[in-house]
């Protein structure tokens, strides 16, 4: 498949991000499928970040090396990503800031500023003119994005909705008047019904189309999109938005809700998380059901805030002191995301312990256009709960069952007691230090664990099903993994490809894999290949080789052939 990539670079501040969001827009309802993602540094200006957009005529969910179009809004765009290039590549810079005009085939001088400023028009303009310049070499004319331009700015008056059609058509006419003719990337043979997404909103959208009701959480990047998300749209989905003092706050509060009997959930980044084990742990004992949001950043400590990683794997396993039922799941894209969410409540109450969901900073801030969602597929259950009448007065909250789930009796609803115990305790509720109520509330506990495995999600797969090699991946190296495996099997290579997005407890369709035909290589974004040690702890079992990536950029198909044709095991 032929797809076409533009990669736009500059400083923060430069309004690269309104750039890019013209073209995100401009882009879907030209009828194209889109993976977008951006690489951006710590900082509110300067320093060197870009944004990337390929787009195709099928759909695609990753993104790749080599680019059509690069577009410099900084002085050093030009160095770092040149050797990217396709041949015949098309590079478009700004000369006043590059300082010097290039003398290059296929390089193209655009005064950005300049431009908007000549045509009377105020210089924070230069990113329509960028988005003008753009869309030369993917249209025929201006028609979507000057519809955008409507859409963004029309409560501004009509004035800057012209003006930026004005300038936008000049950088168009520039491009046009440098470069001969080129071919446009190919569109779909039918333009359907298409969503754009990122990670967050639709992990965001997941957990409100499941019924959260409580959301608190103390942002901390890349979570903070799916805070912003539900404090958007909180009041017309009724739900509560507590923007806590930090991340401990944030969990006790994220508890309290849900103990009253309400779906509440917080989202928070590696740090976050490890400030929230200690209340974690209290909704573990107290049977407590809460949804935690892990959007991933390399660590440890403040790490790289901006980037990606996979690095809290194990992290999560563990959750906080002691054992307990937890199940762990890791969307690979924005569509798994939004239904993984609902999964995660369901899993939550039914089961009465935590759930945590692991997204990442590539999968939280990538956009991608995917097919509407289905809401019918979200169906809500909330587990064992009990009216006032059928608990009684006597009712114990922890009774000991064969299942080890106790009937809920929500708080204030019966002549019962609905007690919170974080020491260990009886089957009322009250403390206790014997060794056989330890025993037997433990193993009440433990028992859920049969059934939150029987119901594991078993892995996506796809491929040959005889495979000489299978590439086994987590969480957002799903996109990657995908099209590596559909380029080895166009060069005649019997290839499988297996997404895990349960990665606690795995399911026993897993394990079959594991044991079955073929070379096995873990794909991970890690140093020290935490999936891969939690496969070997569950099934005793150890690949044949590993590709791993832990520089804080995404994997992508270029990167894992590489490590696979030098036969390195580390990135």
């Amino acid at each position: 498949m032929k797809t076409f990539s533009i990669r736009i670079g500059g400083e923060a501040g430069q309004g690269l991000v309104s750039v890019g969001n013209i073209l995100l827009q401009a882009i879907t309802r030209e009828g194209w499928y889109l993976f977008s993602h951006r690489d951006y540094e710590s900082r509110i200006r300067g320093g060197h970040n870009f944004t990337q957009f390929r787009l195709a005529p099928e759909p695609v969910h990753t993104y790749e090396q080599k680019i059509d179009v690069l577009v410099a809004l900084d002085k050093v765009t030009i160095d770092l990503h040149k050797q990217d290039l396709k041949e015949n590549g098309v590079v478009i810079y700004d000369p006043e800031i590059q300082g010097e005009t290039i003398s290059e085939p296929n390089y193209v001088a655009i005064p950005f500023i300049k431009v908007a400023e000549d045509l009377e028009q105020p210089k924070v303009m230069a990113n329509a003119v960028a988005a003008g310049a753009i869309w030369s070499l993917l249209g025929d004319d201006l028609g979507v994005p000057h519809s955008i331009f409507a859409d963004m700015f029309s409560r501004k008056g009509d004035e800057i909705v012209e003006g930026n059609k004005k300038v936008s058509q000049a950088g168009f006419d520039l491009v046009r008047e440098a470069l001969d003719e080129r071919e446009k990337p190919a569109k779909p043979a039918e333009n359907g019904p298409k969503f754009l997404v990122a990670g967050n909103p639709a992990l965001a959208s997941g957990a409100l189309a499941a019924g959260v009701k409580f959301m608190s959480a103390y942002p901390m990047t890349p979570s903070t999109g799916v805070t912003e998300f539900i404090s958007g749209h909180a009041k017309e989905c009724s739900v509560v938005m507590e923007q806590a003092e930090d991340e401990i706050s944030a969990m006790n509060m994220v508890v309290g809700a849900a103990y009253a009997g309400v779906r509440a959930m917080t989202a928070t980044s590696g740090g976050g998380f490890a400030l929230m084990t200690e209340a974690m742990g209290f909704a573990a004992c107290a049977e407590i059901s809460v949804v935690v949001i892990d959007a991933q950043r390399p660590g440890p400590s403040t790490g790289l805030p901006t980037r990606t990683e996979q690095g809290d794997l194990l992290y999560g396993f563990g959750m906080s002191s002691g054992d307990f039922p937890k199940a762990i799941l890791a969307p690979g894209d924005a569509e798994e995301a939004f239904y993984l969410m609902g999964h995660a409540f369901n899993l939550a109450d039914k089961y009465q312990m935590p759930v945590v969901v692991m997204s990442d900073q590539h999968l939280a801030d990538s956009y991608e256009t995917i097919s509407p969602l289905d809401m019918s597929k979200i169906v809500i259950d909330r587990g064992e709960i009990v009216s006032g009448e059928e608990a009684g007065p006597d009712y114990k909250r922890y009774a000991l069952t064969e299942s080890g789930i106790s009937p809920r009796l929500l708080p204030g609803t019966g002549p019962g007691l609905s007690v919170a115990a974080g020491d260990e305790h009886d089957e009322e509720g009250h403390l206790v230090e014997s060794a056989e109520e330890r025993l037997a509330m433990m193993e009440k506990r433990m028992a859920k664990m049969k059934l939150v495995a029987a119901e594991a999600l078993p892995p996506v797969t796809y491929g040959d099903e005889e495979p000489e090699l299978v590439l086994i991946s987590w969480g957002s190296t799903k996109g990657a993994l995908r099209e590596t495996v559909s380029l080895l099997q166009e060069q005649g290579k019997k290839v499988k490809g297996v997404h895990i997005n349960q990665v606690f407890p795995f399911s026993e369709e897993l394990e079959g894999i594991l044991n079955g035909p073929g070379k096995k290589y873990v794909v991970e974004s890690n140093y020290t290949g935490q999936l891969q040690k939690l496969l070997g702890m569950e099934f005793a079992w150890k690949p044949d080789g590993s590709v791993r990536r832990y520089d804080g950029r995404p994997l992508n198909p270029d990167y894992i052939l590489a490590r696979l044709e030098g036969g390195m095991q580390r990135g």
